[in-house]
């Protein structure tokens, strides 16, 4: 891209020699390269001309350029549009589109630059400058694009990543409600089997309790069925003698 800020030479006749002289020291300023001192003598010479030349405005405007303040530049070069000169106001524009593409606002430059071609069909800069700013854009389209492109697949690769953990996490999740849910059933075993032999224990003490009392029992019983029979033999034979008593006959 090619950036040309000519400065314009000053006609003695229009300027007062305030002027004239700050505007000549502007020039030799900028042409060694001493953008800062040059600023101010032109800044100077737009201040104390009474014509405002737009030449003063073009030369201040390419002083603020080189120093990378196109803030300042795009209003001086504005101020610099002021006349009738087409050839001279092509040169303008194609400055104010150089300074957009330089703050990469490069839709505001294609349109000065199609300003600038038109006001001078001679301007060969701004159509060389044209085409590169549309070449430009184009390739940042293409780059926005890839980059959109490459954020929506990282999106889905990040998506798939989350989902792929989230799956192995509930995976995990739920092998760690079954191994717990085993875990749980198992000692749940444990504790009924733990019970059951504890009631069954209990069960079986009353039975050998009632085995050793039903024997002891049977020996009383036995004893007493013993002693019984003895008293009934007593009765029995108490009662034949009485009998044989009653039956005796007396012979008195």
């Amino acid at each position: 891209m090619k950036l040309l800020f000519i400065i314009i030479t000053f006609f003695t006749f229009n300027l007062n020699a305030v002027t004239y002289f700050d505007a000549k020291d502007g020039e030799k300023e900028y042409k060694e390269q001493n953008f800062s001192i040059a600023e101010k003598k032109f800044n100077s010479a737009t201040i104390s001309s009474s014509e405002k030349d737009p030449t003063l405005y073009y030369n201040l405007g390419n002083s603020y350029f080189q120093q990378k303040k196109f803030e300042e530049a795009l209003s001086s070069y504005e101020k610099a549009l002021s006349g009738n000169n087409k050839e001279f106001n092509s040169q303008v524009k194609y400055n104010i589109a150089n300074t957009f593409v330089m703050t990469q606002k490069f839709e505001e430059a294609l349109s000065y630059y199609k300003d600038a071609i038109k006001l001078d069909n001679k301007n060969k800069e701004a159509v060389v400058n044209y085409e590169i700013v549309k070449k430009m854009m184009k390739q940042q389209e293409q780059q926005q694009q890839e980059q959109n492109k490459e954020q929506d697949e990282k999106k889905d690769q990040d998506k798939k990543e989350e989902n792929k953990d989230q799956k192995q996490q509930q995976n995990k999740d739920q092998k760690d409600q079954d191994q717990e849910k085993q875990d749980q059933q198992k000692q749940n075993q444990q504790n009924k089997d733990q019970q059951d032999k504890k009631d069954q224990q209990k069960q079986q003490q009353p039975k050998e309790k009632k085995r050793k009392m039903s024997k002891e029992e049977a020996e009383r019983i036995l004893e007493a069925m013993e002693n019984d029979e003895k008293d009934v033999q007593k009765d029995v034979k108490k009662a034949l003698i009485n009998k044989e008593r009653s039956n005796v006959k007396k012979k008195w």
